[in-house]
């Protein structure tokens, strides 16, 4: 990708990535960089998007009429080196990003080394930098990001320079102000889902006993449970109660709206309308919803702790328990919560100070980061397995770990699943009756 601008000297990137939000991430970062001749790659690996979540990722930017060429580890040096970048953004897992890193080092002279997060990046954690050891930089999404990674990289004494930038996805001028007013029901309310987190399947099926309340009580909206992927298909992140399973046990139970419930895939952008709402428990789905004006709730009955990654959200003004959720009371962050986090002005910063880099790079004035090389030593070992271990090696340690596969792939389903269940009687699980309202199999 080229763009025009008044920058000196175009700046060259080459992008890799192995999964698809990171796919996502970079491809629109990159679109709004002017000045930037941009290469973007897979990295084949257990985690590689398949070609519908490519779509997906690459949807809206410049990639979403080019193929994405996917290339191996052993073939990463070479093709840095074919291109001559100025930057390598390695947009990917840690251990990835000590793999690329490695690679590129070894060139002379070398291209700056920069890496990131697919989106909000608190809590910051060691883990994460150590992988990046050897980046030059590492871009950040808000004020408080920057000073908790600067924390934590003087901790783990990783000298990489942490750069604020926005999130790509974020489009709005100045401070976000709601499209709506008042307390009026959704015409759609969307639960954007997260692998991670909650972890407790009490906790999801919590959640979708809520959606379905509310499907019950508002006939006249649809209620969506929006993944991230289809039955089969690689995430980033491993999800251990995948959303599908929970819906077909309520479903299964006769849970009251559990009928009306829809599973969505695609981007998320095509589920953020002007009558829509948007609940999650800390996905950055919600910044893109707050973005575009649209009622955002981060659920409130978890708590707000590092481990649900939604500390952030705690004072935003947009949190909501289940039963409000449930009955269509959808809040907006405050104006004073949006000023300080993640909305701050596009002021050009992160392409300055990545053209910094580009300079220095060209100039050969990068600093030598080999003796750094043995202290990734055993990190490095893990990447070499992410990228070169058969499928089948990591579904056997997905059982060992987590003690179930994942599911196999099944056939293509529509955008949006509005399966209806058969009436069928069995036994309810505790977790699925936990969600299930007082007198519900009197209704």
């Amino acid at each position: 990708m080229s763009t025009a601008n008044h920058y000196p000297e175009t700046l060259r990137i080459v992008s890799i990535s192995d999964s698809e939000s990171y796919l996502k991430w970079a491809c629109a970062l990159l679109s709004t960089l002017p000045g930037v001749d941009a290469h973007v790659f897979l990295i084949d690996n257990p985690i590689l998007p398949t070609p519908e979540q490519i779509r997906h990722a690459v949807a809206g930017t410049p990639w979403a009429s080019r193929e994405i060429e996917t290339i191996t580890r052993a073939e990463v040096a070479a093709t840095v080196a074919s291109l001559r970048p100025d930057i390598v953004l390695a947009a990917a897992t840690g251990p990835v990003v000590a793999q690329v890193f490695a690679s590129a080092h070894a060139l002379s002279p070398r291209p700056a080394l920069v890496s990131g997060l697919p989106g909000m990046g608190l809590p910051a954690r060691q883990k994460g930098m150590r992988y990046r050891r050897l980046g030059d930089a590492f871009i950040a999404h808000s004020q408080f990001e920057v000073s908790e990674y600067e924390r934590v990289s003087a901790r783990v004494e990783v000298p990489t320079e942490v750069i604020l930038g926005r999130l790509p996805m974020l489009r709005s001028v100045g401070i976000p102000a709601p499209i709506r007013t008042g307390s009026a029901v959704p015409e759609t309310l969307v639960f954007a889902t997260q692998a991670k987190v909650p972890a407790d399947r009490l906790d999801r099926t919590a959640i979708v006993g809520a959606l379905a309340r509310f499907a019950a009580a508002h006939p006249g909206s649809r209620t969506i449970i929006k993944v991230r992927s289809r039955p089969g298909e690689q995430e980033t992140h491993h999800e251990q109660h995948p959303y599908h399973e929970i819906l077909d046990e309520l479903r299964a139970a006769r849970v009251p709206g559990s009928d009306r419930l829809e599973l969505g895939y695609g981007p998320m952008s095509d589920f953020l309308t002007p009558t829509s709402a948007l609940v999650t428990v800390s996905s950055t789905a919600a910044l893109e919803s707050i973005d575009r004006g649209i009622p955002t709730a981060l659920i409130s009955d978890f708590g707000f702790e590092p481990e649900l990654l939604n500390e952030v959200f705690a004072d935003s003004g947009a949190t909501a328990s289940l039963a409000e959720v449930a009955a269509g009371r959808i809040p907006f962050p405050t104006t004073e919560w949006l000023s300080a986090n993640y909305f701050h002005p596009l002021d050009g910063h992160l392409r300055r100070r990545l053209g910094l880099l580009g300079l220095r790079a060209r100039q050969g004035q990068l600093p030598d980061m080999r003796r750094a090389l043995w202290k990734q030593k055993r990190m490095l070992a893990r990447a070499e397995l992410r990228t070169v271990s058969p499928e089948f090696v990591v579904r056997a340690y997905r059982r060992v770990r987590y003690g179930r596969p994942r599911p196999s792939a099944g056939s293509a389903a529509p955008l949006v699943d509005r399966r209806v269940p058969p009436h069928v009687d069995s036994a309810i699980p505790p977790h699925v009756a936990s969600a299930i309202p007082p007198h519900a199999h009197d209704q």
